[in-house]
């Protein structure tokens, strides 16, 4: 009986191994970090992004950025912004060898989140989830306090990233390279979008 019950568990767990691996493949990562010390307020500000190619059409961007202060250590900001769409790939415009220029072609959704004091002491500052993949009437009261737009497209639209051209460095191309990374190199607009998201103002 133990031996059938061991061969049972051994089978469950082969099987959600493998549809955990065949649920989420991921083809490339490329990414991009910064840490800043804010002397001014004594803050520490960490941000970064990430590109995964999930295969030959699908692209999810995460941002995300982190901040805490020094002599108040529990005033926090977190703040996660996950845009998904699909994307096509060209050889890099800067003519290297081993850069290529990734160009998103489409937003299909956008995932965002942020908490802690340090984005505003109100309750929409510190604590606040918005999906449009599953988009409620309560998200469209934070997206959209003065009424002028509803809904997932719209918001969407307000914060479309679609023509982003992202260049990055992979190192799957030349692997006698040890100077080589798989990082983001550069981003075309990306700063700009992510500055309209300060919606707690």
């Amino acid at each position: 009986m133990k031996k059938i019950v061991a061969l049972l568990a051994a089978l469950i767990l082969a099987l959600s191994m493998m549809s955990i691996a065949s649920a989420e493949p991921i083809k490339s990562t490329y990414n991009l970090s910064e840490v800043n010390f804010i002397d001014a307020v004594g803050w520490y500000w960490t941000r970064d992004i990430s590109l995964v190619l999930r295969d030959d059409t699908n692209y999810e961007l995460y941002y995300r950025e982190y901040a805490f202060g020094t002599t108040d250590p529990g005033l926090k900001a977190n703040k996660l912004i996950v845009y998904s769409g699909t994307y096509s790939m060209a050889e890099s415009a800067d003519d290297e060898a081993c850069h290529f220029d990734i160009t998103l072609d489409t937003l299909d959704g956008i995932y965002f989140e942020q908490h802690g004091k340090g984005h505003g002491r109100n309750v929409l500052g510190y604590a606040m989830v918005l999906d449009t993949f599953n988009w409620t009437e309560e998200m469209d009261e934070i997206a959209f306090p003065d009424g002028t737009d509803d809904g997932a497209a719209d918001f969407v639209a307000n914060h479309d990233i679609t023509g982003t051209v992202i260049t990055v460095e992979d190192l799957r191309e030349d692997l006698d390279d040890v100077t080589l990374e798989n990082k983001i190199v550069a981003c075309s607009n990306v700063e700009d979008t992510i500055g309209v998201f300060n919606i707690t103002e």
